[in-house]
């Protein structure tokens, strides 16, 4: 196994958390020219492109965006554990049960945030489409698409959910009118259908156009398979906010149609851990 140069990869994490350069180099106390050198480095080592460079800064590609997602829980993992080592402390234990399409698509890349406001905090994810019996005294929440009427449990909403049509910027540009979708596979998770017709009855077209569709079995391969440029997906917008703000998806109509149901953190009523507290605090703030 040849591990990239790891001082290029610290580089790497802090560039594309800051896009900036400038900033980076600030974080780890280097110069800016390093950084770039650094940059490079990791680039000629894994033969891509990472960063864009404009006169006015950088900006991440598409691969660099895919990068930094798959090195941050890894970088994460590194340095509490280091930092275990270092204060020989023991850590409270978190266990997340979440249904695949919030952990893949939007926790996931956001758990380092939490983990570095909350170090004595050790999370155990874990991926669970079924219900979870919630006891007050289990340090576990459960992160789940529900109505929000959950028996014994408080329910903690996600910014409010709404179904758009989304895809790639290259796709994006060929869109005129929802009809122009016709010219493309629709991808559709299997158990998400309903989406689709919903967005497909607030925007007035026919449902024959689910004749052609693509089907996967998990929400994140659908947007994985949305920013390929494979067809056109509907997008979750509670789910999808950074993809959209980020510009690797675009939302070529303002036409939204209804979620039935929205994403929620659950929790079991007066619960007794302080890391459920805590945990929630910071999801909400999110």
């Amino acid at each position: 196994m040849k591990l990239p140069p790891l001082n290029a990869v610290r580089a790497f994490d802090a560039a594309g958390r800051h896009q900036s350069f400038l900033l980076a180099a600030k974080e780890l106390h280097v110069s800016a020219a390093s950084v770039s050198r650094f940059i490079k480095v990791l680039e000629a080592d894994l033969g891509q492109t990472l960063f864009t460079r404009h006169a006015n800064g950088v900006s991440l590609t598409e691969m660099g965006e895919k990068y930094l997602l798959a090195i941050q829980p890894a970088l994460q993992t590194i340095a509490t554990m280091s930092e275990d080592f270092r204060r020989g402390t023991a850590k409270r234990r978190l266990t997340l049960v979440s249904i695949p399409a919030i952990a893949e698509t939007w926790l996931v890349s956001r758990l380092w945030r939490f983990q570095q406001q909350h170090k004595d905090i050790q999370i155990h994810l874990v991926l669970d489409d079924q219900a979870v019996l919630l006891r007050p005294s289990d340090a576990t929440v459960w992160l789940t698409h529900a109505d929000g009427n959950i028996d014994n449990a408080d329910c903690f909403a996600m910014p409010k959910d709404c179904l758009t049509l989304v895809c790639n910027p290259e796709i994006a540009q060929t869109l005129t009118t929802p009809a122009d979708i016709g010219n493309y596979p629709l991808l559709v998770d299997i158990d998400w259908q309903a989406d689709w017709q919903a967005w497909l009855s607030s925007a007035g077209l026919d449902g024959a156009l689910m004749a052609n569709c693509m089907y996967f079995e998990r929400y994140s391969m659908v947007i994985n398979a949305a920013l390929a440029g494979s067809g056109v997906a509907i997008g979750h917008t509670a789910l999808v906010e950074s993809y959209l703000r980020m510009g690797t998806l675009v939302a070529p109509f303002t036409l939204t149609a209804t979620a039935e149901k929205q994403f929620y953190a659950v929790v079991a009523s007066n619960s007794q851990r302080r890391s459920v507290r805590q945990f929630i605090d910071w999801f909400v703030s999110e």
